[in-house]
């Protein structure tokens, strides 16, 4: 983990860590649980998926379907957080995602192969409270492996 922000104390660091880590594998691999600007989801509701090459996906349910499609083609998704970069009100996870094509996904016929992907998420904060987040991974980077 690493703090580009020596102005925000190693506990507040530590709690909004936790929230992002928690909202990430919320997003990537269930429904929410939680309330807003907890594990649940962004205070305002503003939660996004960018995949490049298509338009944002903006709001829990265009996230959720997503979500839910990418894990009916990757029964076995899973992720790994990489790094943490903190400032004064955005946390940064590094992180890559993976697991094995079973099914057809947006587009790309399913042949069993393996992908391997970087993402990013940036997760902003209004002290403890999560407000904003955003996802980004390049759908083309996927489609390269799976073909």
């Amino acid at each position: 983990m690493h703090d580009v922000q020596q102005g925000v104390g190693a506990e507040l660091r530590r709690r909004r860590e936790d929230t992002v880590i928690r909202n990430t594998l919320a997003t990537v691999a269930e429904p929410p649980a939680d309330g807003p600007g907890t594990a649940g989801g962004p205070a305002g509701g503003v939660c996004r998926v960018v995949p490049f090459e298509e338009q944002p996906l903006v709001g829990d349910d265009a996230v959720r379907r997503h979500f839910d499609a990418m894990l009916a083609a990757f029964p076995d998704l899973a992720h790994e957080v990489l790094s943490i970069h903190h400032s004064a009100d955005v946390v940064i996870l590094e992180g890559r995602i993976n697991g094995t094509q079973a099914a057809d996904w947006q587009g790309i016929p399913n042949r069993g192969k393996r992908m391997e992907l970087p993402v990013a998420v940036l997760s902003q904060f209004d002290g403890e409270l999560l407000v904003d987040g955003t996802l980004y991974y390049d759908r083309a980077v996927a489609a390269r492996q799976l073909v």
